[in-house]
């Protein structure tokens, strides 16, 4: 029996962040820079700073500051 690495609901998440991290990262090359030269590496450089940020804040930082504020509420009452 073969297990999954990522659940559905994580790959759905991923797949959202990466569409738009990528359409973000579009427009932000093209606006900043234009279609110069090294286009494609700044894209994807710029692509995948966007995506370490963007998934570590919304799949790490904010469920475990939830996480701390509900235990925390739940102490003091």
């Amino acid at each position: 029996m073969k297990k999954n690495f990522l659940n559905p609901t994580l790959k759905r998440k991923l797949l959202v962040i990466s569409l738009l991290c990528l359409l973000i990262a579009s427009a932000l090359q093209l606006y900043t820079f234009g279609f110069a030269d090294n286009f494609f590496i700044n894209w994807l450089r710029m692509f995948v700073v966007l995506f370490v940020l963007v998934a570590g804040t919304v799949l790490a930082i904010v469920p475990g500051a939830n996480y701390l504020v509900n235990k925390t509420s739940q102490l003091l009452s």
